[in-house]
């Protein structure tokens, strides 16, 4: 089978990316043309209700998770959410008549902090005082306002934000696919090489066997998985079937936000996500939330599976770069209020006791690097938010010939493409992209420019501090190898990501099974895959496998009760906190401490883990 037909899947979004700003050469870029948007179009647009009390609905997300708190663990319904932090019904019905008055249709997402607005753009426009134009600038088109929203001032008291009204696409997937090197995505050959990349390496690297020894299969729980892309059902059952997991017929299920069909760019990813979830909990059930890959899509998918209340954890592994996200807002494409609208999402998910695990990128401390929207160090969003476990990646022990020379992985560490550079001196790749893709490889970490540190990373040693190994200079925006790396210490502030970490490099990753997008009766593909994207459904489903073991079948939020575990003597993380040879490209561990901003608290012992969480 040819491997083009899936590495065309993996530059699409880099292109597009690359065609606005930073590495594409842009002084021949011809100007942007804006042209008004047809008055008939039907557009979709979404409205985000302040909560009653933001201070509140934080002090009860944390009580949720403190054991000596009275309401550990009690967690409320979407219903009984609306009630306690959002508008009353009174307000949100004003709302629908101004906008009904307009010949707009709109009703919330249960839990009341999304309303979604459906109409034509002439009353679109006409309720939001805006004009809607197309831009296009030879490259990229898109949909954007010419100013901002507004709203009678009566109404505009309970409104956060108003944002849809961009129809940009920024979303890229976090999971290496096919690249003219040796690092990534490589085709698999027989059973032996399938079964040594089977899902049971994390089950046995990371300690999970006894939950299944003592009954724990994710029986009666479900795994929310959020993505952008449609994938093959039969592929995933072919998956199952060879890994030996009998599974119910009935197991999969599709939500499609705001009736998407669905694309196929990225499908590689979603069949990732639903396979490796399934595989590593068997008996649950899986639930797929497909939109369309921009901002709006990601805020109605995720306020969706929120709002249903049926998935149990929830795997997202797809983001942005904060530089980015600060671009698309100076463009005026992306609300500026995004971040925030995704944290409150993410407290109803905590309140709820959802427990949610979010890709940290595959582009190390420079996550957007191939966005070219960036000349520096940067973090993921969503991983960014402080309601979220981010995970990253690591590489497992593995030799390896570098120019011609045997080199010996000996631990586990930080995974990063560092000492695979010798190689790429010698290498041809099909562009700029490509180039970036080999040297930029590993898992994202590093500190958030939107977010505050939160309250459970204080006290944490490591935390706030930070040794590096600088490897990159950038000119004229552009990334220059250094003669001579430069060792760096320091401090920083913002929130500090990832969380956790697992084996996420795809020269140790993990066997998948896909057919091409227009030929689902192909024979197929096995691969051997990996980045942080693999890791976060693996992480998600292991959440359920814990889960089974609570009075009221739900772990909650994470962060709070992990960073307490991690300050004990009988800690179930393994910091991986070497100096040398354990680099994301920048960030490298802090010898003796606790937390380290290229791994976070390090490797779970999900066995110890199971104890601290239901002891």
């Amino acid at each position: 089978m040819n491997k083009d037909w899936l590495h065309r899947i993996f530059i699409t979004a880099g292109l597009i990316l690359l065609a606005i700003g930073g590495f594409a050469a842009t002084s021949g870029q011809a100007a942007a043309k804006t042209t008004n948007v047809a008055d008939s179009k039907r557009q979709l647009v979404d409205i985000v209700l302040r909560p009653k009390s933001q201070s509140a609905l934080h002090q009860f997300v944390y009580n949720t998770v403190t054991p000596s708190s009275p309401t550990y663990r009690k967690f409320v319904s979407p219903s009984t959410f609306a009630k306690r932090f959002s508008q009353s019904p009174k307000q949100i019905k004003a709302l629908q008549t101004y906008l009904r008055h307009h010949h707009l249709r709109a009703q919330t997402y249960k839990g009341n902090l999304i309303m979604v607005v459906k109409g034509s753009t002439k009353n679109v426009e006409k309720a939001f005082k805006v004009n809607l134009v197309n831009v296009n600038n030879g490259e990229v088109k898109y949909q954007k306002a010419s100013r901002n929203p507004q709203l009678p001032k009566k109404l505009s008291k309970v409104v956060y934000t108003v944002f849809g009204l961009s129809n940009y696409s920024p979303f890229s997937s976090y999971k290496t696919k096919f690249q003219p090197s040796s690092l990534h995505t490589r085709t698999a050959s027989g059973t032996t090489t399938t079964k040594k990349y089977s899902p049971t390496r994390f089950v046995r690297r990371y300690n999970l066997q006894s939950l299944y020894d003592n009954g724990s299969t994710g029986r009666s729980k479900t795994i929310g998985i959020i993505s952008f892309a449609n994938f093959h059902p039969n592929d995933v059952y072919r998956y199952w079937d060879d890994e030996g997991i009998n599974v119910k017929s009935n197991r999969l299920s599709v939500y499609r936000t705001n009736g998407f069909k669905g694309t196929w760019d990225g499908y590689d990813e979603t069949t990732i996500d639903v396979e490796q979830a399934g595989a590593i909990a068997p008996d649950s059930n899986i639930r797929t939330y497909i939109a369309r890959p921009n901002i709006l899509g990601m805020v109605n998918s995720i306020a969706a599976a929120v709002g249903q209340n049926v998935a149990d954890s929830l795997s997202l592994s797809w983001g942005q770069s904060e530089a980015q996200v600060a671009y698309e807002m100076k463009q005026g494409i992306t609300p500026k209020k995004y971040n925030q609208i995704m944290n409150l999402l993410f407290e109803q998910a905590a309140a709820q006791g959802m427990s949610v695990f979010t890709a940290t990128g595959d582009n190390g401390a420079y996550d957007g690097i191939t966005t070219g929207l960036t000349s520096g160090l940067s973090v993921d969003t969503p991983s960014n938010s402080p309601y979220v476990t981010a995970v990253g990646g690591t590489t497992l022990p593995k030799t390896y010939t570098v120019n011609k020379k045997k080199v010996t992985i000996h631990q586990e560490r930080t995974w990063g493409a560092d000492f695979l550079y010798p190689n790429y001196k010698h290498q041809r790749f099909f562009g700029t992209l490509d180039m970036l893709q080999s040297f930029f490889a590993g898992g994202g970490g590093g500190f958030s420019k939107y977010n505050a540190r939160p309250a459970y990373q204080k006290g944490i040693s490591g935390v706030g501090t930070y040794d590096a190994t600088n490897l990159w200079k950038f000119k004229y925006g552009r990334p220059e190898l250094l003669k001579k790396p430069i060792n760096l210490s320091g401090k920083s502030s913002g929130r500090n990501l990832p969380d956790i970490s697992a084996n996420a490099d795809p020269n140790t990753g993990y066997s998948m099974f896909i057919t091409p997008k227009n030929n689902r009766n192909s024979k197929g593909q096995w691969l051997i895959t990996g980045g942080t994207s693999v890791v976060a459904p693996q992480m998600a489903a292991a959440s359920v496998l814990m889960s089974d073991f609570t009075t009221n079948g739900r772990l909650g939020f994470w962060n709070p009760q992990i960073y307490r575990f991690a300050k004990r003597s009988t800690s179930p993380f393994k910091p991986l906190d070497s100096r040398t040879n354990n680099t994301n490209l920048y960030y490298t561990g802090q010898p003796g401490k606790i937390y380290n901003q290229a791994t976070g608290l390090g490797t779970v012992d999900f066995t110890a883990l199971n104890k601290a969480f239901n002891s």
